[in-house]
């Protein structure tokens, strides 16, 4: 082998085949960059559009966590539009089809440049069937200007051949990136070595045109004059990178490898000396497994480095690890990650810190993930610890309220007031708001018992005489149910009096929550008056309580004032007032980035559907879900039983109704929701009816009727009228409550009247569009953007996003692609 003058082991060495493969990229929505660590496959595709004038969003994924990833990739879109990035921030991971339907037309939604390039780094990593299907359909959609590069280890989730075969796909493969003999001979010539055809086909044999073991090779033949033939890559980088190196850049190496990508200021906390830029210099101009991209301002060790030190940083003892993750902890807090903080605390038993981490944690995320998460710390935590930290206490408290862990709330809570008592250091005022707070939580103890619970309100107020520091305002106070009167009444014949107490008590929960739940009590009043069958009582009352809840900024009880008034226009036949407000309840969701409230609107609309016998319009999303996956908490889960258990008539699934009774009566029992339970009862009569059952469908109608009749509780048979008419007729011709029956099927004629219209009104509907969306439709489909749209319309762009999804949905397609297509349909 013989020496030239000079070597260049920092030059960067792409072949022929593989910039040819690159030119892809301009060509197809997605693109696979699918080989083993080592190819060469993430510095290939960032040199190569380094080179280039187009925007690049670059996302290196660094481990399993899909709410990682959601953060990271929800961020990207700030570059280009800001509101976006926000939606999709507070949309959150889409674990189901409808989060994930939602997140696609946000994606779709954004006006990219003429070409875009969205980068996924160490895609493999995920492992989620969840995001594959994201990429899938944002690639299908065909979204002006946006391509994505996937860089991956696998490709085997993927519907890679059908994505291929439909022109989606541009597929680069391993053997893209492997090196012919005479590529071989052309790279180490322009790192200046030149081989003989022994030499070149020795390399060959030994690295099967592996990149990272030929500079391997390269830096051991800089440094030695020759090569050995060990093959172990780990060893080789060891020899040739890491032990030539000195003892303080090794520990910072270390100190970093904590990271698969880190910024200069990342860098300076963990390593908390002055020489932090001196360093990073060092290990960027030395070899090519350290970089730094000017596009992103953010050095990436590579894989094989990385794999390299984290296998050494393993040897260390105990002690260092734990320094490092303090520092990473201390890193997230600084940035506001306290639960993530939360991780690396646990990870080294400083649980002192981990607990005062939860008492910043101002986000607003009980989902049940973070509750189990909550549940192992908070177990594996020392009592003298957990007895330090009271308020950290109390907000763990609440997320197993939210979650029905009744049993720990119990214990949870002795605990607590043992803590409380033991501490005799506590000055007087903090004990006091302490116990206050504590007062606030033993209100959920009672819950829907109005009287126990405002009992319990009061003596907080008592002690801390201000609003709470723990509850936020922003919780969604009917937990994902769309009925207020599901929540609360509880005794048969004093819905009347649950009604009137709620009003009386609401006040003293709003001073001391910050408003939260302002209006509820008007819900549950205006519900009450529906089931009776005064609509115009309840109309007047959704809008006390619409008034309230918009001056408290509290969207859920606004949504469900608008659900009361659905219903009201449902009744009254007015099937355009109906899709109206179904609209207004998606669009303020949207504008107002309300999607913890994004299953209550779907619910809604399904609801609807489901009134109408329209099942191909009821979201399986929902149907096929299982209610811990949707944003509920589990005192609304026995009101989505009760547009489950319509939808599963609908569906003419009655064994399966019937099968769920258990489980539908288990739910509505926890609290005594007897709202559910007359419904169940309902739904349990039409199964068994539709079976020829009827004994069994009389019974179970009748056990309805003594619930609901006491309080005049009509609209539920009202509403099941088209399954029970006959049922409650045999009741009526046997004189059993007369009255009561006789006004149930008046105002089911009216009602089944009104949902005639209504139907009439919707099939109507179905393929029309309104002037303005015609137009817009027209421009969005000759390839103008949702800006260029807004500026030729006088429009705002939000108004040409909601339009084109109101186009979309009546004309049943799903991307502009196909908009010119749907609109010829409608002139045929």
């Amino acid at each position: 082998m013989a020496k030239a003058r000079q070597y260049n082991t920092k030059r960067l060495y792409f072949s022929s085949r593989i910039n040819e493969a690159m030119k892809g990229f301009f060509e197809r929505p997605l693109t696979f960059v699918d080989a083993p660590m080592g190819y060469g496959k993430t510095t290939a595709v960032r040199e190569f559009l380094n080179k280039s004038d187009d925007l690049v969003l670059w996302q290196t994924v660094f481990d399993t966590s899909t709410d990682s990833f959601w953060q990271d990739f929800s961020r990207l879109f700030a570059a280009i539009d800001e509101d976006s990035s926000q939606s999709l921030l507070e949309l959150g991971f889409p674990h189901d089809s409808v989060l994930l339907k939602e997140a696609v037309r946000v994606v779709a939604d954004v006006t990219f440049p003429d070409r875009t390039f969205l980068v996924i780094d160490d895609y493999h990593l995920l492992e989620s069937r969840e995001i594959d299907r994201l990429i899938e359909r944002v690639a299908m959609y065909g979204i002006p200007g946006l391509h994505i590069v996937l860089i991956t280890r696998c490709s085997g989730r993927l519907n890679v051949d059908e994505l291929a075969l439909k022109g989606y796909l541009h597929p680069i493969t391993k053997e893209t990136f492997e090196l012919t003999p005479p590529e071989i001979a052309e790279y180490y010539k322009t790192c200046g070595i030149s081989l003989s055809a022994g030499e070149t086909e020795r390399l060959y044999a030994l690295t099967e045109g592996w990149i990272s073991a030929l500079y391997l090779f390269l830096l051991e033949f800089v440094a030695e004059g020759s090569y050995s033939l060990e093959n172990n890559i780990y060893k080789l980088i060891g020899k040739a990178v890491y032990e030539p190196l000195a003892a303080e850049t090794k520990e910072f190496l270390l100190t970093l490898s904590i990271f698969d990508s880190f910024t200069q200021e990342q860098a300076a906390c963990m390593w908390d000396k002055e020489n932090t830029d001196e360093l990073l210099a060092e290990v960027t101009s030395q070899n090519a497994f350290v970089n730094y991209d000017r596009r992103s301002k953010t050095y990436f060790a590579h894989s094989i480095l990385t794999g390299f030190l984290r296998e050494t940083l393993a040897g260390q003892d105990s002690g260092y690890h734990q320094a490092l993750y303090r520092k990473m902890a201390g890193w997230l807090e600084k940035n506001g990650d306290y639960f993530a903080a939360m991780r690396y605390y646990y990870n080294c038993d400083d649980f002192d810190h981990l607990l005062l981490a939860l008492e910043e944690d101002r986000s607003h995320d009980f989902t049940a993930v973070k509750k189990e998460v909550l549940k192992k710390y908070m177990a594996e935590c020392p009592p003298q610890i957990k007895a330090r930290h009271h308020y950290a206490v109390l907000k763990y408290l609440l997320h197993l309220f939210v979650h029905n862990e009744t049993a720990l709330f119990g214990k949870t809570c002795g605990d607590f007031i043992s803590h409380i008592q033991a501490d005799t250091g506590l000055k007087a005022e903090l004990r006091n708001r302490l116990l206050g707070e504590f007062e606030l939580m033993l209100g959920f103890t009672a819950y829907n018992d109005i009287k126990k619970m405002a009992d319990h309100y009061a003596k907080s107020w008592t002690l801390i005489g201000q609003p709470t520091a723990i509850y936020d305002p922003k919780l969604n106070w009917t937990f994902g149910s769309q009925s207020v009167l599901y929540l609360y009444y509880r005794e048969s014949g004093r819905l009347a009096e649950h009604a009137r107490d709620l009003i009386e008590h609401m006040p003293s929960y709003n001073r001391l929550t910050g408003g939260h739940g302002s209006g509820g009590e008007y819900i549950m009043e205006g519900e009450r008056l529906f089931n009776m069958g005064n609509l115009a009582g309840a109309e007047i009352a959704a809008y006390k309580a619409m008034y309230k809840a918009q001056e408290a900024n509290q969207p859920n009880i606004a949504f469900c004032a608008d659900y009361l008034l659905i219903r009201l226009a449902f009744m009254q036949g007015d099937g355009g007032r109906v899709f109206e407000l179904l609209q207004k309840m998606r669009e303020e969701m949207t504008n107002k980035k309300d999607y913890q409230l994004i299953h209550l609107v779907e619910i809604c609309e399904g609801s609807v559907y489901a009134a109408l016998k329209q099942k191909d319009k009821i979201p399986a999303s929902l149907t096929d879900a299982d209610p811990k996956s949707l944003r509920l908490g589990f005192p609304g889960f026995g009101a989505f039983n009760i547009f489950y258990g319509r939808a599963l008539l609908v569906g003419g699934e009655y064994l399966k109704l019937i099968g769920s009774e258990e489980y539908f009566f288990g739910i509505a029992t926890v609290f005594s929701n007897l709202l559910g339970q007359i419904y169940t009862h309902i739904y349990l009569a039409a199964a068994q009816h539709r079976l020829f059952k009827e004994a069994e469908a009389l019974d179970h109608l009748k056990k309805a009727l003594v619930i609901a009749l006491p309080d005049k509780v009509y609209m539920p048979f009202v509403e099941n009228g088209d399954y029970i008419k006959p049922l409650l007729e045999k009741f009526l011709s046997e004189g059993y409550c007369r009255e009561d029956l006789a006004s149930i099927l008046e105002l089911y004629a009216a009602y089944e009247k009104a949902a005639q219209i209504v139907q009439e009104y919707c099939s109507g509907e179905k393929t029309k569009l309104t002037e303005r969306e015609q137009e817009i439709a027209q421009l969005a489909a000759v390839g103008i953007t949702n800006k260029g749209i807004g500026a030729r319309l006088y429009i705002s762009e939000n108004t040409v996003k909601m339009a084109l999804k109101s186009v979309f949905e009546k004309l049943g397609i799903n991307s502009r692609a196909l908009l010119k297509q749907g609109l010829d349909n409608l002139t045929q």
